[in-house]
Protein backbone atom coordinates (compact mmCIF):
# COMPACT_ATOMS: atom_id res chain seq x y z
CA UNK A 1 0.00 0.00 0.00
CA UNK A 2 3.10 2.52 0.75
CA UNK A 3 4.38 1.42 -2.69
CA UNK A 4 1.06 2.23 -4.13
CA UNK A 5 0.73 5.52 -2.55
CA UNK A 6 3.82 6.43 -3.77
CA UNK A 7 2.88 5.52 -7.26
CA UNK A 8 -0.15 7.84 -7.00
CA UNK A 9 1.90 10.53 -5.40
CA UNK A 10 3.81 11.03 -8.25
CA UNK A 11 1.10 11.76 -10.34
CA UNK A 12 -0.42 13.87 -7.66
CA UNK A 13 3.68 15.84 -7.51
CA UNK A 14 3.24 16.55 -11.84
CA UNK A 15 -0.63 17.67 -10.84
CA UNK A 16 -0.32 19.98 -7.95
CA UNK A 17 3.42 20.96 -6.73
CA UNK A 18 4.44 22.70 -9.83
CA UNK A 19 0.89 24.94 -9.91
CA UNK A 20 3.64 26.81 -7.10
CA UNK A 21 5.98 27.84 -9.68
CA UNK A 22 5.72 30.99 -11.69
CA UNK A 23 3.89 31.29 -15.27
CA UNK A 24 7.53 30.40 -16.67
CA UNK A 25 9.01 26.80 -17.49
CA UNK A 26 12.01 26.78 -15.79
CA UNK A 27 11.05 28.66 -12.76
CA UNK A 28 8.62 26.44 -12.37
CA UNK A 29 10.78 23.42 -12.23
CA UNK A 30 13.13 25.66 -9.97
CA UNK A 31 10.11 25.50 -7.67
CA UNK A 32 9.00 21.98 -8.16
CA UNK A 33 12.80 20.82 -6.69
CA UNK A 34 12.28 23.58 -4.13
CA UNK A 35 9.27 21.77 -2.74
CA UNK A 36 10.35 18.89 -3.27
CA UNK A 37 13.33 19.57 -0.82
CA UNK A 38 10.50 20.87 2.00
CA UNK A 39 8.48 17.82 1.99
CA UNK A 40 12.00 15.26 2.61
CA UNK A 41 13.01 14.07 -0.76
CA UNK A 42 15.03 15.08 -3.42
CA UNK A 43 14.18 15.69 -6.92
CA UNK A 44 16.94 15.58 -10.07
CA UNK A 45 16.51 15.65 -13.77
CA UNK A 46 18.29 16.34 -17.22
CA UNK A 47 16.67 19.84 -17.95
CA UNK A 48 17.12 20.77 -21.57
CA UNK A 49 15.62 24.49 -22.73
CA UNK A 50 13.74 24.17 -25.63
CA UNK A 51 12.29 27.36 -28.02
CA UNK A 52 9.13 27.53 -25.97
CA UNK A 53 9.94 25.69 -22.28
CA UNK A 54 11.49 23.12 -20.60
CA UNK A 55 11.93 19.46 -21.21
CA UNK A 56 13.16 17.23 -18.49
CA UNK A 57 14.34 13.76 -19.00
CA UNK A 58 15.41 11.24 -16.45
CA UNK A 59 12.91 12.99 -13.89
CA UNK A 60 14.10 11.23 -10.65
CA UNK A 61 12.47 11.47 -6.37
CA UNK A 62 14.24 9.92 -3.45
CA UNK A 63 12.24 9.35 -0.54
CA UNK A 64 13.06 7.84 3.04
CA UNK A 65 10.65 6.07 4.61
CA UNK A 66 11.29 4.41 7.62
CA UNK A 67 14.40 1.89 7.08
CA UNK A 68 13.58 1.93 3.18
CA UNK A 69 14.41 4.12 0.10
CA UNK A 70 11.57 4.84 -2.71
CA UNK A 71 13.12 5.98 -5.77
CA UNK A 72 11.40 7.24 -8.34
CA UNK A 73 11.39 7.48 -12.38
CA UNK A 74 10.13 9.51 -15.25
CA UNK A 75 11.38 9.14 -18.48
CA UNK A 76 10.21 12.76 -19.19
CA UNK A 77 8.05 15.86 -18.55
CA UNK A 78 7.48 18.88 -20.96
CA UNK A 79 6.94 21.89 -19.59
CA UNK A 80 5.54 24.32 -22.50
CA UNK A 81 4.63 28.36 -21.82
CA UNK A 82 1.54 29.82 -23.87
CA UNK A 83 1.28 32.68 -25.58
CA UNK A 84 -1.96 33.43 -22.77
CA UNK A 85 1.20 33.57 -20.43
CA UNK A 86 -0.41 29.62 -18.98
CA UNK A 87 2.34 26.25 -18.92
CA UNK A 88 0.95 23.28 -20.06
CA UNK A 89 2.73 20.33 -18.80
CA UNK A 90 2.68 16.51 -20.68
CA UNK A 91 4.11 13.78 -18.65
CA UNK A 92 5.35 10.09 -20.03
CA UNK A 93 3.18 7.53 -20.32
CA UNK A 94 4.48 5.65 -17.23
CA UNK A 95 6.76 6.00 -14.33
CA UNK A 96 8.96 3.49 -12.07
CA UNK A 97 9.79 2.83 -8.64
CA UNK A 98 12.27 0.80 -6.66
CA UNK A 99 12.46 0.37 -3.12
CA UNK A 100 15.19 -0.79 -1.34
CA UNK A 101 16.70 -0.73 2.36
CA UNK A 102 15.25 -3.94 3.59
CA UNK A 103 16.89 -5.22 6.74
CA UNK A 104 14.98 -8.44 7.29
CA UNK A 105 18.05 -11.01 5.87
CA UNK A 106 14.61 -12.83 3.63
CA UNK A 107 13.63 -9.83 1.98
CA UNK A 108 14.42 -9.10 -1.63
CA UNK A 109 17.02 -6.70 -2.48
CA UNK A 110 14.23 -4.30 -4.27
CA UNK A 111 11.04 -4.44 -5.22
CA UNK A 112 10.63 -2.38 -8.94
CA UNK A 113 7.20 -1.79 -9.92
CA UNK A 114 6.04 -0.18 -13.10
CA UNK A 115 3.44 2.45 -13.20
CA UNK A 116 1.35 3.62 -16.42
CA UNK A 117 0.05 6.85 -16.63
CA UNK A 118 -2.47 7.26 -19.34
CA UNK A 119 -4.44 10.69 -21.01
CA UNK A 120 -2.42 12.90 -18.55
CA UNK A 121 -3.12 16.69 -19.35
CA UNK A 122 -2.09 19.64 -17.07
CA UNK A 123 -2.31 23.55 -17.30
CA UNK A 124 -0.61 26.42 -14.91
CA UNK A 125 -2.87 30.13 -14.96
CA UNK A 126 -2.67 32.83 -12.74
CA UNK A 127 0.44 34.79 -11.13
CA UNK A 128 3.56 34.62 -9.92
CA UNK A 129 1.89 34.32 -5.98
CA UNK A 130 -1.43 32.50 -7.22
CA UNK A 131 -1.93 29.63 -9.35
CA UNK A 132 -4.81 27.70 -10.25
CA UNK A 133 -3.89 24.36 -11.55
CA UNK A 134 -6.45 21.97 -13.98
CA UNK A 135 -5.28 18.59 -14.32
CA UNK A 136 -6.39 15.22 -14.92
CA UNK A 137 -5.84 11.73 -16.21
CA UNK A 138 -7.74 8.95 -17.96
CA UNK A 139 -5.95 6.42 -15.84
CA UNK A 140 -2.86 5.34 -13.63
CA UNK A 141 -2.55 1.47 -12.69
CA UNK A 142 0.91 -0.20 -11.68
CA UNK A 143 1.81 -2.51 -14.38
CA UNK A 144 4.00 -4.75 -13.04
CA UNK A 145 5.85 -6.05 -9.54
CA UNK A 146 9.17 -7.36 -9.79
CA UNK A 147 11.38 -8.93 -7.05
CA UNK A 148 15.27 -8.33 -7.22
CA UNK A 149 17.40 -10.81 -5.52
CA UNK A 150 16.62 -12.65 -2.06
CA UNK A 151 16.01 -16.04 -2.24
CA UNK A 152 14.03 -17.11 -5.57
CA UNK A 153 11.99 -20.16 -3.88
CA UNK A 154 10.68 -17.38 -1.63
CA UNK A 155 9.29 -15.01 -3.97
CA UNK A 156 4.82 -15.09 -3.90
CA UNK A 157 3.31 -14.71 -6.84
CA UNK A 158 1.17 -12.20 -7.11
CA UNK A 159 -1.35 -11.40 -9.21
CA UNK A 160 -2.74 -7.76 -9.51
CA UNK A 161 -5.03 -5.27 -10.64
CA UNK A 162 -4.40 -1.62 -9.19
CA UNK A 163 -5.39 1.60 -11.09
CA UNK A 164 -7.18 4.74 -10.53
CA UNK A 165 -9.43 5.92 -13.55
CA UNK A 166 -11.26 9.45 -14.42
CA UNK A 167 -9.20 11.91 -12.54
CA UNK A 168 -9.59 15.44 -12.71
CA UNK A 169 -8.74 18.51 -10.26
CA UNK A 170 -8.73 22.11 -10.16
CA UNK A 171 -6.72 23.57 -7.40
CA UNK A 172 -5.02 27.50 -6.53
CA UNK A 173 -2.27 28.01 -4.60
CA UNK A 174 -1.74 31.11 -2.50
CA UNK A 175 1.98 32.23 -1.75
CA UNK A 176 1.21 35.71 -1.20
CA UNK A 177 1.26 34.84 2.91
CA UNK A 178 5.61 34.90 3.58
CA UNK A 179 6.22 31.27 4.98
CA UNK A 180 3.12 29.70 4.49
CA UNK A 181 1.18 28.38 1.50
CA UNK A 182 -2.23 28.21 1.20
CA UNK A 183 -4.56 26.31 -0.81
CA UNK A 184 -8.03 25.17 -2.05
CA UNK A 185 -8.95 22.32 -4.19
CA UNK A 186 -11.84 20.26 -5.90
CA UNK A 187 -11.82 17.15 -7.90
CA UNK A 188 -13.23 13.78 -8.79
CA UNK A 189 -12.56 10.23 -9.32
CA UNK A 190 -14.60 8.27 -11.44
CA UNK A 191 -13.11 4.75 -10.08
CA UNK A 192 -10.84 3.12 -8.16
CA UNK A 193 -9.53 -0.62 -8.16
CA UNK A 194 -7.60 -2.65 -6.05
CA UNK A 195 -7.24 -6.46 -6.38
CA UNK A 196 -4.27 -8.02 -5.22
CA UNK A 197 -4.07 -12.07 -4.92
CA UNK A 198 -0.95 -13.57 -3.45
CA UNK A 199 -0.16 -17.25 -3.39
CA UNK A 200 2.21 -18.33 -0.59
CA UNK A 201 6.16 -19.97 -1.99
CA UNK A 202 6.45 -23.49 -1.16
CA UNK A 203 9.80 -23.11 -0.52
CA UNK A 204 11.26 -25.19 -3.48
CA UNK A 205 9.10 -27.98 -2.40
CA UNK A 206 6.80 -27.81 -5.70
CA UNK A 207 6.91 -27.10 -9.19
CA UNK A 208 7.00 -24.10 -10.67
CA UNK A 209 3.28 -22.31 -12.02
CA UNK A 210 3.06 -21.12 -15.34
CA UNK A 211 2.62 -17.57 -15.02
CA UNK A 212 1.35 -15.27 -17.69
CA UNK A 213 3.54 -12.32 -18.98
CA UNK A 214 2.93 -8.83 -17.82
CA UNK A 215 1.40 -6.41 -20.21
CA UNK A 216 3.18 -5.22 -22.48
CA UNK A 217 5.05 -1.99 -20.92
CA UNK A 218 8.30 -0.38 -21.55
CA UNK A 219 11.08 -0.88 -18.64
CA UNK A 220 12.68 2.39 -17.96
CA UNK A 221 16.68 2.50 -17.45
CA UNK A 222 17.95 3.33 -13.79
CA UNK A 223 18.73 6.77 -12.79
CA UNK A 224 21.08 9.27 -14.96
CA UNK A 225 21.05 7.11 -17.83
CA UNK A 226 18.42 7.99 -20.61
CA UNK A 227 17.10 5.47 -23.27
CA UNK A 228 15.18 6.97 -26.35
CA UNK A 229 11.37 4.70 -26.20
CA UNK A 230 12.67 3.05 -30.05
CA UNK A 231 15.90 2.02 -27.73
CA UNK A 232 14.12 0.32 -24.62
CA UNK A 233 14.80 -2.61 -24.40
CA UNK A 234 11.86 -5.70 -25.34
CA UNK A 235 9.08 -6.19 -22.30
CA UNK A 236 9.99 -8.78 -20.03
CA UNK A 237 7.25 -10.51 -17.56
CA UNK A 238 8.06 -10.62 -13.81
CA UNK A 239 10.17 -13.49 -12.78
CA UNK A 240 8.52 -16.74 -12.60
CA UNK A 241 8.18 -18.36 -8.52
CA UNK A 242 10.63 -20.92 -8.38
CA UNK A 243 8.89 -22.50 -4.97
CA UNK A 244 5.39 -23.20 -6.23
CA UNK A 245 3.03 -22.62 -4.39
CA UNK A 246 2.63 -23.55 -0.70
CA UNK A 247 -1.02 -23.46 1.57
CA UNK A 248 -1.14 -19.90 1.83
CA UNK A 249 -3.23 -17.87 -0.25
CA UNK A 250 -4.61 -14.43 0.47
CA UNK A 251 -6.97 -12.19 -1.63
CA UNK A 252 -8.30 -8.88 -1.06
CA UNK A 253 -10.20 -6.71 -3.52
CA UNK A 254 -11.13 -2.66 -2.95
CA UNK A 255 -13.36 -0.99 -5.27
CA UNK A 256 -14.43 2.85 -4.98
CA UNK A 257 -16.96 4.73 -7.40
CA UNK A 258 -17.67 8.30 -8.25
CA UNK A 259 -15.88 9.98 -5.13
CA UNK A 260 -15.94 13.99 -5.67
CA UNK A 261 -13.45 15.88 -2.97
CA UNK A 262 -12.66 19.66 -1.68
CA UNK A 263 -10.00 20.48 0.38
CA UNK A 264 -8.19 23.55 1.76
CA UNK A 265 -5.69 24.53 3.69
CA UNK A 266 -2.43 26.51 4.91
CA UNK A 267 0.70 24.70 5.58
CA UNK A 268 4.12 26.26 7.13
CA UNK A 269 7.47 26.31 4.46
CA UNK A 270 10.86 25.53 5.36
CA UNK A 271 9.13 22.58 7.71
CA UNK A 272 11.12 19.13 7.63
CA UNK A 273 7.86 17.04 7.46
CA UNK A 274 9.88 14.14 7.62
CA UNK A 275 11.08 14.58 11.38
CA UNK A 276 7.93 16.70 12.92
CA UNK A 277 6.15 15.10 16.17
CA UNK A 278 3.19 17.47 15.74
CA UNK A 279 1.80 20.08 13.85
CA UNK A 280 3.64 23.48 13.25
CA UNK A 281 2.45 26.64 13.85
CA UNK A 282 0.14 27.93 11.16
CA UNK A 283 -0.71 24.46 9.92
CA UNK A 284 -4.19 23.87 8.91
CA UNK A 285 -5.73 21.54 6.36
CA UNK A 286 -9.60 19.90 5.73
CA UNK A 287 -11.06 18.19 2.98
CA UNK A 288 -14.46 16.38 2.78
CA UNK A 289 -15.25 13.77 0.41
CA UNK A 290 -18.55 11.90 -1.00
CA UNK A 291 -18.59 8.63 -3.57
CA UNK A 292 -21.51 6.37 -4.90
CA UNK A 293 -20.61 3.26 -3.82
CA UNK A 294 -17.49 1.15 -2.27
CA UNK A 295 -16.89 -2.26 -1.76
CA UNK A 296 -14.01 -4.78 -0.10
CA UNK A 297 -13.48 -8.05 0.45
CA UNK A 298 -10.56 -10.19 1.60
CA UNK A 299 -10.34 -14.01 1.90
CA UNK A 300 -7.31 -15.74 3.18
CA UNK A 301 -6.84 -19.90 3.63
CA UNK A 302 -3.70 -21.42 4.88
CA UNK A 303 -4.09 -25.31 5.53
CA UNK A 304 -7.00 -25.70 7.45
CA UNK A 305 -7.22 -22.10 8.41
CA UNK A 306 -9.37 -19.44 6.73
CA UNK A 307 -11.71 -16.42 6.48
CA UNK A 308 -13.53 -15.14 4.03
CA UNK A 309 -15.14 -11.66 5.00
CA UNK A 310 -16.82 -8.63 2.70
CA UNK A 311 -18.33 -5.42 3.23
CA UNK A 312 -20.04 -2.89 0.90
CA UNK A 313 -22.34 -0.08 0.68
CA UNK A 314 -24.07 2.20 -1.30
CA UNK A 315 -22.40 5.16 -0.92
CA UNK A 316 -21.14 7.59 1.88
CA UNK A 317 -18.83 10.20 2.80
CA UNK A 318 -15.15 11.05 4.60
CA UNK A 319 -13.96 14.71 5.86
CA UNK A 320 -11.25 15.44 8.24
CA UNK A 321 -9.79 18.62 9.44
CA UNK A 322 -5.69 18.93 10.98
CA UNK A 323 -4.41 21.73 12.64
CA UNK A 324 -2.14 22.16 15.96
CA UNK A 325 -5.30 23.39 17.77
CA UNK A 326 -7.98 20.80 16.90
CA UNK A 327 -8.91 17.48 15.23
CA UNK A 328 -11.85 16.80 12.96
CA UNK A 329 -12.87 13.16 11.33
CA UNK A 330 -15.96 11.85 10.42
CA UNK A 331 -17.02 9.18 8.37
CA UNK A 332 -20.82 7.86 7.34
CA UNK A 333 -22.16 5.50 4.81
CA UNK A 334 -25.59 4.42 3.56
CA UNK A 335 -26.83 0.60 2.33
CA UNK A 336 -24.15 -1.23 4.26
CA UNK A 337 -23.84 -4.82 4.00
CA UNK A 338 -21.48 -7.40 5.87
CA UNK A 339 -20.64 -10.56 5.75
CA UNK A 340 -18.19 -13.03 7.82
CA UNK A 341 -17.26 -16.58 7.81
CA UNK A 342 -14.40 -18.27 9.21
CA UNK A 343 -13.40 -22.07 10.29
CA UNK A 344 -12.60 -20.13 13.90
CA UNK A 345 -16.80 -19.48 13.88
CA UNK A 346 -19.59 -21.87 14.60
CA UNK A 347 -21.60 -20.18 11.58
CA UNK A 348 -21.23 -17.40 8.91
CA UNK A 349 -22.71 -14.13 10.38
CA UNK A 350 -24.30 -11.42 8.26
CA UNK A 351 -25.71 -7.79 9.26
CA UNK A 352 -26.41 -4.91 7.19
CA UNK A 353 -27.55 -1.14 8.33
CA UNK A 354 -29.22 1.44 6.96
CA UNK A 355 -26.40 4.06 7.38
CA UNK A 356 -23.82 4.32 9.68
CA UNK A 357 -22.25 7.45 10.87
CA UNK A 358 -19.08 8.11 13.27
CA UNK A 359 -17.50 11.76 14.05
CA UNK A 360 -15.32 13.15 16.24
CA UNK A 361 -14.05 16.74 16.74
CA UNK A 362 -11.62 17.50 19.56
CA UNK A 363 -9.48 20.37 20.59
CA UNK A 364 -5.47 19.59 21.38
CA UNK A 365 -4.25 22.91 22.25
CA UNK A 366 -3.44 24.66 25.35
CA UNK A 367 -5.96 27.59 25.98
CA UNK A 368 -6.84 29.67 28.42
CA UNK A 369 -10.60 29.58 27.71
CA UNK A 370 -12.74 26.27 27.80
CA UNK A 371 -13.01 24.69 24.03
CA UNK A 372 -15.78 23.24 22.87
CA UNK A 373 -15.84 19.43 21.41
CA UNK A 374 -18.05 17.25 19.63
CA UNK A 375 -18.36 13.30 19.29
CA UNK A 376 -21.50 11.06 17.68
CA UNK A 377 -22.10 7.83 16.63
CA UNK A 378 -25.13 6.71 15.04
CA UNK A 379 -26.02 3.31 13.65
CA UNK A 380 -30.00 2.77 12.11
CA UNK A 381 -31.55 0.42 10.85
CA UNK A 382 -28.92 -2.48 12.10
CA UNK A 383 -29.84 -6.29 11.13
CA UNK A 384 -28.18 -9.57 11.64
CA UNK A 385 -29.64 -12.90 9.71
CA UNK A 386 -31.58 -15.20 10.95
CA UNK A 387 -28.13 -17.91 11.88
CA UNK A 388 -27.47 -15.37 14.62
CA UNK A 389 -30.74 -14.98 15.94
CA UNK A 390 -31.38 -18.35 15.95
CA UNK A 391 -28.68 -19.02 18.10
CA UNK A 392 -30.22 -16.72 21.24
CA UNK A 393 -34.22 -17.02 20.18
CA UNK A 394 -35.13 -20.29 18.32
CA UNK A 395 -38.81 -19.66 18.97
CA UNK A 396 -38.66 -16.34 17.47
CA UNK A 397 -40.48 -14.04 20.68
CA UNK A 398 -38.26 -11.62 20.35
CA UNK A 399 -39.47 -9.07 17.49
CA UNK A 400 -36.83 -9.20 14.76
CA UNK A 401 -36.92 -5.32 13.96
CA UNK A 402 -34.08 -3.25 12.72
CA UNK A 403 -32.07 -1.99 15.63
CA UNK A 404 -30.66 1.46 16.21
CA UNK A 405 -28.16 3.22 17.95
CA UNK A 406 -27.67 7.08 18.04
CA UNK A 407 -25.50 9.04 20.42
CA UNK A 408 -24.77 12.75 20.15
CA UNK A 409 -22.61 14.86 22.09
CA UNK A 410 -21.09 18.08 22.56
CA UNK A 411 -19.87 19.89 25.25
CA UNK A 412 -16.56 22.33 26.26
CA UNK A 413 -13.05 20.90 27.48
CA UNK A 414 -10.69 22.97 29.72
CA UNK A 415 -7.00 21.96 28.62
CA UNK A 416 -4.40 22.73 30.43
CA UNK A 417 -1.41 21.04 28.46
CA UNK A 418 -0.94 20.78 24.47
CA UNK A 419 -1.86 16.96 24.06
CA UNK A 420 0.44 16.71 20.93
CA UNK A 421 3.39 17.42 22.66
CA UNK A 422 2.64 16.31 26.04
CA UNK A 423 4.69 12.95 27.73
CA UNK A 424 1.66 10.93 29.28
CA UNK A 425 4.51 9.47 31.65
CA UNK A 426 5.14 12.73 33.57
CA UNK A 427 1.58 13.93 33.62
CA UNK A 428 0.93 14.81 37.47
CA UNK A 429 -2.78 15.12 37.11
CA UNK A 430 -5.17 14.81 34.41
CA UNK A 431 -4.91 16.91 30.74
CA UNK A 432 -7.80 18.46 31.28
CA UNK A 433 -10.92 19.26 32.59
CA UNK A 434 -14.72 19.02 31.44
CA UNK A 435 -16.51 21.82 31.73
CA UNK A 436 -20.20 21.23 30.09
CA UNK A 437 -21.51 18.36 28.55
CA UNK A 438 -24.88 18.19 26.22
CA UNK A 439 -26.66 14.69 24.90
CA UNK A 440 -28.07 16.08 22.09
CA UNK A 441 -29.79 13.19 21.25
CA UNK A 442 -29.77 9.72 22.38
CA UNK A 443 -31.80 6.95 20.57
CA UNK A 444 -31.64 3.49 21.09
CA UNK A 445 -34.11 0.88 19.94
CA UNK A 446 -34.57 -2.94 19.80
CA UNK A 447 -36.90 -5.60 19.95
CA UNK A 448 -39.88 -3.34 19.30
CA UNK A 449 -38.92 -1.09 22.60
CA UNK A 450 -37.03 2.45 21.83
CA UNK A 451 -35.48 4.76 24.70
CA UNK A 452 -34.93 8.27 23.67
CA UNK A 453 -33.17 11.59 25.40
CA UNK A 454 -31.70 14.70 25.98
CA UNK A 455 -29.70 16.92 28.92
CA UNK A 456 -27.19 19.17 29.97
CA UNK A 457 -24.95 19.06 32.76
CA UNK A 458 -22.07 21.53 33.88
CA UNK A 459 -18.98 20.78 35.74
CA UNK A 460 -17.40 22.75 38.46
CA UNK A 461 -13.02 23.79 37.39
CA UNK A 462 -11.02 21.89 40.18
CA UNK A 463 -12.66 18.83 41.33
CA UNK A 464 -10.35 16.08 41.55
CA UNK A 465 -13.67 13.79 40.16
CA UNK A 466 -15.74 15.30 37.94
CA UNK A 467 -19.32 15.48 39.54
CA UNK A 468 -22.08 16.87 36.85
CA UNK A 469 -25.06 19.38 38.03
CA UNK A 470 -27.94 19.31 35.59
CA UNK A 471 -30.30 17.02 34.05
CA UNK A 472 -31.12 14.05 31.94
CA UNK A 473 -34.40 13.69 29.82
CA UNK A 474 -35.58 10.33 29.06
CA UNK A 475 -38.80 8.65 27.10
CA UNK A 476 -39.08 4.73 27.41
CA UNK A 477 -41.60 3.52 24.69
CA UNK A 478 -42.44 -0.73 24.54
CA UNK A 479 -40.20 -1.45 27.77
CA UNK A 480 -43.29 -3.95 28.89
CA UNK A 481 -43.04 -5.53 25.78
CA UNK A 482 -39.65 -6.45 25.28
CA UNK A 483 -39.57 -7.60 29.16
CA UNK A 484 -42.33 -10.29 28.16
CA UNK A 485 -40.27 -11.18 24.66
CA UNK A 486 -37.41 -11.76 26.29
CA UNK A 487 -39.16 -13.98 28.99
CA UNK A 488 -40.71 -15.68 26.68
CA UNK A 489 -37.37 -16.42 24.75
CA UNK A 490 -36.26 -18.13 28.03
CA UNK A 491 -33.39 -15.01 28.09
CA UNK A 492 -34.70 -13.59 31.18
CA UNK A 493 -35.91 -15.55 33.97
CA UNK A 494 -39.81 -14.56 35.50
CA UNK A 495 -37.93 -12.99 38.70
CA UNK A 496 -35.75 -10.59 36.82
CA UNK A 497 -38.57 -9.89 34.67
CA UNK A 498 -40.77 -9.23 37.65
CA UNK A 499 -37.75 -6.91 38.87
CA UNK A 500 -37.33 -5.00 35.87
CA UNK A 501 -41.19 -3.97 35.73
CA UNK A 502 -40.62 -2.92 39.48
CA UNK A 503 -37.87 -0.70 38.59
CA UNK A 504 -40.10 1.07 36.15
CA UNK A 505 -42.77 1.61 38.67
CA UNK A 506 -40.33 3.20 40.55
CA UNK A 507 -38.09 5.86 38.41
CA UNK A 508 -40.09 6.30 35.64
CA UNK A 509 -44.12 7.88 35.58
CA UNK A 510 -46.29 6.09 32.71
CA UNK A 511 -46.93 8.25 29.42
CA UNK A 512 -49.92 8.97 28.29
CA UNK A 513 -49.21 5.99 25.51
CA UNK A 514 -49.67 2.52 26.38
CA UNK A 515 -46.27 0.82 27.29
CA UNK A 516 -44.69 4.12 27.58
CA UNK A 517 -42.65 5.88 30.30
CA UNK A 518 -40.66 9.25 31.04
CA UNK A 519 -38.52 10.17 33.52
CA UNK A 520 -35.93 13.34 34.69
CA UNK A 521 -32.67 12.21 36.05
CA UNK A 522 -31.30 15.04 37.99
CA UNK A 523 -27.35 15.50 39.49
CA UNK A 524 -27.75 17.72 42.54
CA UNK A 525 -24.99 19.79 44.06
CA UNK A 526 -22.79 17.31 46.33
CA UNK A 527 -23.16 14.45 44.14
CA UNK A 528 -26.93 13.64 44.73
CA UNK A 529 -28.80 11.71 41.98
CA UNK A 530 -32.86 11.34 41.85
CA UNK A 531 -35.08 10.28 39.50
CA UNK A 532 -38.82 12.14 39.31
CA UNK A 533 -37.47 13.46 42.71
CA UNK A 534 -36.72 9.65 43.94
CA UNK A 535 -33.37 9.86 45.07
CA UNK A 536 -30.82 7.29 43.54
CA UNK A 537 -27.53 7.84 45.20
Amino acid sequence: MKSLSLGLSAAALLSATPALADINAEQLWAVWQEQAAEFGYNLNAQATPTGSGLTLTNVTSTMPIEEATVTGTIAEVTMTNQADGSVTIAVADSMTYQVTGFDDSDAPDAINILISLAGFTGTATGSPDNFTLVSGFDRVAIEDVEFVGGNPSEIPEINHDISLSGYSASATYDLTAPGFLGFTSSGSLADMVIDVEIFEPAGGGSPAPTVQPAPQQPIYPAPGKVILPQQAPAPQPMPVPTGGRGDGHLSLDLRLAGMASTAEGTMPRGIDWTTIESFPAGFAISGDATYSAASASFQFVDGSDNIDASASNQGGAIGFGMSEENLRYALSATGVALNVASNEMPFPVSASADSTALSIDIPLAQSAAPSPFAAAIAYQGVSVDDGLWNMVDPGQAIPRTPATVIVDLSGTVQLFVDLMTMDPTSMPAPPGELRDLTLNNLQVSFGGAELTGTGDVDFAPGQMIPMPVGAVNLSLTGANGLIQSLSDGGLLPPQQAGMARGMLGMFAIPGAAADSYTSTIEFLPGGAITANGVPLQ
